[in-house]
């Protein structure tokens, strides 16, 4: 049974110091619900520890099999016509033999209707994220400056997916160093001691996957706005299109997001069009998939945040195909939020290189695609 854009939506994941919560949009026209009960629908018990089995699966990124319901207490009945938004609040997940012990709360805003705790198994017909980032040749690679609040959290989230990970200390004034010094034995660490910007980092760690034989390289930020748990999807794209960009999009009506990103992703989004040709919904996102291989060692001109959109166009220009794919993206409230872009600095950035792009796409990218595409047919 899958539940998933028919039962339910999923409409936000949060992620809390104790945990992570999933906000649900119940379809209350399902056909479930013409059976059980007309005139008064319940939802079933089943279709909530259903559904709560699927969303551990989204955050997992695993295939799992329910083993044993270890207690479960239905406090109040949830009618989708009174209540069609509800939230599963995931307060206790822990690694059990080969699978997951979860305790979860279904509840709205004023009232909680079930409470249950769950054992999940792993599917050992499916093998594990770890395993299929082994073999591809993938790595993750996470540039950061002065973000030790978020930091820790993120790379717990990511080595429960990979040990393949990659941090770049891009010149923090902070305590980045000493802690990334706590998870030496898990990660690699490369450091320098002046800031350098986002791209100079971006192509440390590219450099340094190359060195340690990597194919291909996830980039992520460390402030918490990326979700390890959508490690999987990028995985499940580069195995059916290999060798191609893969390039999160975000939701960018979404609680919490900073009020300037959708004018700023339309801007961009239409000036990658132009050098391109090509349309994507969020030219913005710092979580790409990077085919090392077929880059052949193309590094960034520029040093900070506009490198991610120059090495998307010279990208495009090499015709390495960019596949747009869903993810997540949790950014704290108002005034909690940690970032360095500095919207003004930044932006002008960006124009500028937009100015140098367009000519330039115009005398060598495109004649430059349409000259691969036709060595590519011969």
């Amino acid at each position: 049974m899958n539940l998933t854009n028919n039962f339910y939506k999923v409409i936000q994941c949060i992620h809390r110091d104790s945990g992570f919560e999933y906000t649900l949009s119940l379809n209350k026209e399902h056909c479930i619900y013409q059976a059980h009960f007309p005139g008064n629908p319940i939802t079933p018990g089943v279709c909530i520890i259903q559904f709560c089995k699927e969303l551990l699966e989204h955050h997992t990124g695993e295939k799992l099999w329910l083993k044993k319901i270890l207690n479960v207490k239905f406090l109040s009945i949830i009618n989708p016509q009174e209540h069609d938004t509800v939230h599963v609040t995931f307060s206790d997940v822990s690694l059990a033999d080969n699978g997951y012990k979860v305790s979860a709360w279904v509840h709205a805003e004023t009232i909680r209707f079930t409470k249950l705790s769950l054992y999940l198994q792993r599917s050992p017909l499916v093998p594990s994220p770890a395993a299929e980032m082994r073999q591809l040749g993938i790595c993750v690679v996470i540039p950061t400056y002065n973000n030790t609040t978020y930091l820790p959290g993120v790379l717990d989230e990511v080595l429960q997916y990979t040990s393949s990970v990659i941090v770049v200390n891009d010149g923090s004034t902070d305590r980045t160093l000493e802690l990334l010094e706590s998870y030496s034995s898990r990660i690699t660490i490369v450091s320098y001691p002046q800031n350098q910007g986002k791209g100079y980092a971006l192509g440390r760690g590219f450099d340094q996957a190359e060195a340690l034989g990597y194919t291909y390289a996830i980039t992520m930020d460390s402030d918490g706005q990326h979700v390890a748990s959508d490690l999987p999807r990028f995985v499940e794209a580069i195995k059916k299109s290999p060798g191609s960009m893969i390039i999160g999009s975000r939701e960018l009506r979404q609680k919490n997001m900073p009020g300037g990103n959708t004018f700023a992703n339309v801007f961009s989004n239409f000036w990658f069009a132009v050098q391109t040709g090509i349309r994507l919904p969020d030219t913005q996102t710092g979580f790409r998939l990077y085919p090392l291989g077929k880059m052949k060692g193309m590094r960034a001109f520029t040093s900070r945040y506009e490198a991610e959109l120059e090495l998307l166009v010279r990208s495009a220009w090499r015709n390495i195909r960019p596949i747009p794919i869903r993810i997540q993206v949790c950014y704290p409230p108002a005034g909690k939020r940690i970032t360095h872009f500095r919207p003004g600095m930044d932006f002008l950035r960006i124009s500028l290189l937009n100015t140098v792009l367009v000519p330039m796409a115009l005398l060598y990218g495109y004649p430059s695609r349409i000259l691969r595409s036709m060595a590519k047919n011969r």
